[in-house]
C-alpha cells in the first residue's frame, strides 16, 4: 500500500504481526503512517527501511514507537530484526495474558473473600438461632419441669419421662449442629462412609432417588483431601436440592494406582456453566468458585460438564496420597 487511504483501510482490520514501512513514499511516509498506528493504540511491530535514514531521524523514529529500522545499504539485518521484533511481541502478549489472569485472580480472591465473610457471619446466626431456639428451649423447659418435679406425686414417673425425653432431643440437636459443622464419620470412618451418609441424608429430605458406588478407594486418605472431597460433594449435592430438580443422583469414588477420582452426577435440569462462573466473579452465588478453589488449593482437578436442559456431571480428581500410617 502506499497512500494514507490504503493504510487506513488496513488498519481497520489489523490481521497481520508486523508492518514494514519505507521512510519515504511518493504521497505518504513511514513517521506518518506509525503516528496513525499508535494513536488507534494498536501495538504491532513497526519497521522502517530507508536509504537516507539519519542518526537525529532513527532516534526520533524510535522515540515515535518505531520498534527498529533497517538502511537499505544493510539489508542483511532485515531477518534478524523481524525475528526479534515477532519475538518480542509475542513476550508481550504472553506478558500482558499472564498479567491479565492475575488481575482475574486476584478479583476472584476479593470475591471469594468477601463472600467468605458473609457466609462465616451467616453460620454463626444459623448456630445461634439453633441453640437458642432449639437446645436452649429444651433446656429451659427441662429446668422448669425438674423444678415442679415431686417425687410423692402420682404423675412423677410420667413427668420425669417427658424430661429425660425432651433431653434427648436437646441432644439429638446438639448431634445435628455439630454434624453439619464437621461430619464426625469422616475422622471417624473415612470418605466413603461420610459420602454415604450424607447423600442418604440429602436424598431424604430432598427427594431424590441415591446411588453411591465406590472402589478400590483406600480406608484412608491424606486428611486434606478427604475434607476437599467431601465439602466439594456437599456443596454439589446442597446445590442439586436448589435448583436441579434432580429425580436421582449418582455419588461414584474410583482409586487408581495414582489418583483418586470422584464424580457427582444428576439427571436434572441443568445450567450454563460460563454464566455460573461469571456471576460468582461478579459476587453473586459462590458455590462454583468456591468449589474451583477448594480443588485448586489442595492440588486437584475439578471439571464441571453441564448445560440447560440436560444432566450435570462433576468431576473431581487428586493425585492419590495416603494418609500416614500412624493418623487415625
Amino acid at each position: 500500500m502506499v497512500t494514507r487511504e490504503e493504510f487506513e483501510a488496513h488498519l481497520e482490520r489489523p490481521e497481520f504481526d508486523l508492518i514494514l514501512a519505507d521512510y519515504n513514499l511518493p504521497s505518504f511516509d513511514g513517521l506518518s503512517a506509525l503516528r496513525l498506528l499508535r494513536e488507534r493504540g494498536l501495538e504491532i511491530p513497526f519497521v522502517l527501511i530507508s536509504g537516507t535514514l539519519g542518526e537525529e531521524r532513527a532516534i526520533e523514529s524510535v522515540k515515535a514507537g518505531a520498534t527498529d529500522y533497517v538502511m537499505k545499504e544493510r539489508l542483511e539485518r532485515l531477518a534478524p530484526v523481524v525475528t526479534r521484533a515477532l519475538n518480542d511481541r509475542l513476550e508481550r502478549d504472553s506478558r500482558r495474558a499472564a498479567q491479565q489472569a492475575l488481575r482475574d485472580a486476584h478479583r476472584r480472591l476479593q470475591a471469594l473473600s468477601v463472600r467468605l465473610l458473609q457466609v462465616e457471619e451467616t453460620e454463626r446466626r444459623r448456630i445461634a438461632r439453633d441453640l437458642h431456639d432449639g437446645v436452649g428451649q429444651l433446656l429451659t423447659a427441662v429446668k422448669l419441669r425438674l423444678a415442679g418435679l415431686n417425687p410423692t406425686s402420682t404423675d412423677y414417673s410420667s413427668r420425669r419421662g417427658e424430661c429425660v425425653a425432651a433431653i434427648d432431643e436437646a441432644l439429638e440437636q446438639v448431634r445435628r449442629v455439630s454434624r453439619d459443622l464437621r461430619p464426625s464419620q469422616l475422622d471417624d470412618l473415612g470418605l466413603v462412609a461420610a459420602l454415604r451418609s450424607h447423600l442418604d441424608r440429602q436424598a431424604g429430605s430432598a427427594g431424590f432417588k441415591p446411588n453411591f458406588a465406590h472402589e478400590r478407594v483406600p480406608p484412608r486418605l491424606a486428611p486434606e483431601i478427604e475434607t476437599t472431597c467431601f465439602r466439594i460433594a456437599q456443596e454439589a449435592l446442597t446445590n442439586i436440592a436448589r435448583h436441579a430438580q434432580a429425580s436421582e443422583v449418582w455419588i461414584t469414588l474410583a482409586g487408581t494406582e495414582e489418583e483418586l477420582r470422584m464424580e457427582v452426577r444428576d439427571n436434572g435440569r441443568g445450567f450454563d456453566v460460563a454464566a455460573a462462573r461469571l456471576g460468582a466473579t461478579a459476587g453473586k452465588s459462590m458455590g462454583l468458585l468456591s468449589m474451583e478453589e477448594r480443588a485448586t488449593l489442595a492440588g486437584g482437578r475439578l471439571a464441571i460438564d453441564s448445560a440447560l436442559g440436560r444432566e450435570t456431571r462433576l468431576s473431581l480428581a487428586f493425585p492419590l496420597v495416603r494418609a500416614s500410617a500412624g493418623q487415625t
